[in-house]
């Protein structure tokens, strides 16, 4: 479990580049590409590179309670910029503490400046209940070998 790296999510998850739109387009155009993929954030990037994260919590604190026109704002207006990110090669556990302790829900993946994937909370949760089950797994298994093993004397 501890050992687990962002790399090992990724892999596991069979993510595929993780869905992105250039600064300048509409918020408009990342609701519809959030709703139609059914994700909860789109990376917000420029020439390959990463400027920024457009989430659904922007979009409901800095559009629409703002009463902001979705279709004329543009994402670079209400981005998040520079969002927290992790390396490949950083633990999983890593991941989850990082986005418990700042309160976020989507954590872009980066390597040697490349966009490598997206983890989100949900694909953390997995991952550790997976990992709980296959401990509690194990010890079921200790335990009955144990008490097997204690009936031949």
């Amino acid at each position: 479990m501890f050992f687990d790296t962002v790399s090992d999510l990724l892999e596991h998850k069979h993510a595929e580049r993780p869905y992105a739109l250039p600064p300048t387009s509409a918020v408009a155009d990342a609701v519809r590409l959030m709703n139609r993929h059914a994700i909860g954030a789109v990376l917000v990037m420029n020439d390959g590179a990463l400027e920024g994260i457009l989430t659904e919590r922007d979009v409901m604190q800095r559009v629409v309670e703002s009463g902001c026109d979705p279709a004329s704002t543009r994402i670079d207006e209400v981005m998040t910029r520079l969002p927290t990110t992790v390396r490949v090669d950083d633990r999983a556990a890593h991941a989850l503490d990082l986005m418990t302790r700042e309160g976020i829900r989507h954590l872009p993946v980066v390597d040697a400046g490349q966009v490598m994937g997206m983890l989100s909370m949900r694909d953390l949760n997995r991952w550790l209940t997976r990992e709980l089950q296959d401990q509690a797994d194990g010890a079921l298994m200790a335990v009955k070998t144990m008490g097997l093993a204690n009936r031949g004397r």
